[in-house]
């Protein structure tokens, strides 16, 4: 539905073994928005292909957000322009995160679908501190409103963790237009149907089918580390 794609995402092997991957969603009517999201996804690669250990993502998204602000702050055209980040670097048996926004990071285990991330916008917040339930933020009228996003200021706050990983599980990184078309039960019902590349295509298939009205990204880090 949308006139242009401000979604960008990089996926990329690392020496050491492990992937990079990640999804930007550019801020929807800001300017320079698209611009935004490929200039995260673009320092992520060009910062950890250059040595940075991929335990700093969270300082390399720092990076990221303060090469975007200058960017914005030399063009007028720009200004205030931001994205949204979600990275991970995985290994086997590891698991690196860095998250900024409302994109997502799930575990698809034979279980179900757990979400890594938590959503940085109003409705998200409002979640959090049990105000409205998980349902309720996704039908909020200020769930698209953002409350940390890369870019518009000099710093930002990063969410990050490391955990162990089960070679097994599945890593699925994804913008807004997903999880707001699909629920969490049909996110983990199609995964569980699908595997590689046909997973992918059917879980945007089914989010376009179901009246999606944004952008849909999917990165997934299929069991055996295959980037789809």
């Amino acid at each position: 539905m949308r006139g242009d794609n401000q979604d960008n995402w990089i996926g990329t092997g690392l020496s050491d073994g492990g992937l990079l991957v990640a999804v930007a969603d550019g801020i929807g009517g800001a300017p320079g928005g698209g611009q935004a999201s490929r200039m995260a996804v673009e320092v992520l690669r060009e910062v950890i292909h250059h040595g940075e250990q991929a335990e700093m993502l969270a300082e390399i998204v720092q990076q990221a957000n303060l090469t975007i602000h200058q960017e914005a702050s030399h063009r007028a055209e720009l200004g205030g322009m931001g994205t949204t980040l979600t990275a991970a670097v995985l290994w086997r048996s590891r698991l690196v995160l860095a998250h900024v926004g409302d994109s997502r990071a799930y575990c698809i285990t034979p279980q179900g679908a757990f979400r890594l991330t938590d959503d940085h916008s109003v409705a998200g917040e409002m979640e959090r501190v049990g105000s409205i339930s998980a349902d309720e933020a996704l039908r909020h009228p200020q769930r698209h409103v953002l409350t940390r996003a890369v870019g518009p200021f000099a710093t930002v706050r990063v969410d990050s963790k490391a955990m162990a990983w089960s070679s097994s599980d599945r890593l699925l990184l994804c913008t807004d237009g997903l999880y707001n078309a699909l629920s969490e039960e049909q996110l983990f019902r199609m995964c569980e149907r699908f595997t590689g590349q046909a997973a992918v295509d059917a879980l945007i298939a089914q989010a376009l089918k179901q009246g999606g009205h944004d952008n849909v990204t999917v990165v997934m880090v299929d069991s055996g580390m295959e980037l789809v």
